[in-house]
């Protein structure tokens, strides 16, 4: 159970959420030392009861959903849906609306710069690509709570800087541009996974026609075409510049067929792997 207190609560206005932060809402402008997390753990609610309240005194808290609902915070209240976020300043009440079993990742931290008491505003946004980057980089975090704090202290402010960075050029940052470069990160750091274009599309927010229309526009590449190019160019890195064996880098790259790899290999660029690092080693 996460710090705070229950209880019942008067009923808020209902906004959507926004891309935008408040000026009153101070974190923002003194991100310029990292912030102290206290808490910072996944949390499964809306198995007993329907809403809960909280209110912690000395802690801002951030939320990352995994679930429809709604949070009242202070006088505001926000629609939520997978993918949103939210960041509640001390001392302001936040209620939860459930619809059910409800996943988020939470984390409690303080920010030593912003005194506890000065009047800020909460924050909600959602419908962005980097979201999702963000909310893996914190929970990431979790297994070095105990052994490396100053790490976590770290993760979170690299999250929080990101989480401003969203807030301040929500509208100059192009949705498509956003869209690829969180398939590609997908794709950079799982590229031994069996990664398919729909599961892509999903931990992207969008349909997979969709993906396949934004990736044809912006690389004139078909997805697979797409796909087989950064699992291709990420080999002939690992060959040039890397002593690994290449049967360990065929299986980096996805292709944990040897055979397949070889031939992948020749086709993408007319040399075999081995020939790829014999020439590595002749320069």
């Amino acid at each position: 159970m996460e710090d705070g207190y229950s209880e019942r609560r008067k009923s808020c206005r209902l906004t959507t959420i926004s891309g935008k932060y408040s000026p009153h809402m101070k974190w923002p402008q003194r991100l310029t030392s990292p912030p102290k997390v206290k808490q910072l753990a996944w949390a499964v609610h809306g198995q007993q009861v329907k809403q809960e309240t909280y209110r912690l005194p000395d802690y801002w808290s951030l939320h990352f959903y995994e679930y429809r609902g709604q949070i009242d915070c202070g006088d505001q209240s926000y629609k939520l849906q997978p993918g949103a976020v939210s960041i509640v300043p001390p001392g302001m009440p936040i209620t939860f609306h459930y619809e059910g079993p409800s996943e988020h990742l939470y984390c409690h931290f303080s920010i030593p710069q912003i005194d506890s008491k000065e009047a800020s505003s909460s924050a909600c946004l959602q419908n962005d690509t980097r979201l999702p980057q963000l909310k893996n980089l914190l929970s990431n975090a979790i297994p070095l709570k105990h052994n490396a704090p100053q790490r976590v202290d770290l993760r979170l402010w690299d999250v929080l800087l990101g989480i401003q960075d969203i807030f301040e050029h929500a509208d100059s940052y192009p949705r498509h541009d956003r869209i690829i470069e969180t398939a590609t990160q997908i794709v950079m750091q799982e590229m031994a996974q069996p990664l398919t274009i729909p599961s892509l599309a999903r931990r992207c927010q969008i349909s997979h026609n969709q993906l396949i229309r934004i990736l044809k526009e912006h690389t004139r590449e078909s997805p697979s075409i797409w796909l087989r190019r950064l699992r291709t160019d990420r080999a002939r890195e690992l060959l040039t510049y890397s002593d690994l064996p290449i049967k360990v880098i065929a299986s980096e790259v996805g292709y944990p067929d040897l055979q397949h790899f070889n031939k992948v290999i020749r086709q993408q660029f007319g040399r075999s792997p081995r020939t790829i690092r014999k020439t590595k080693e002749a320069l």
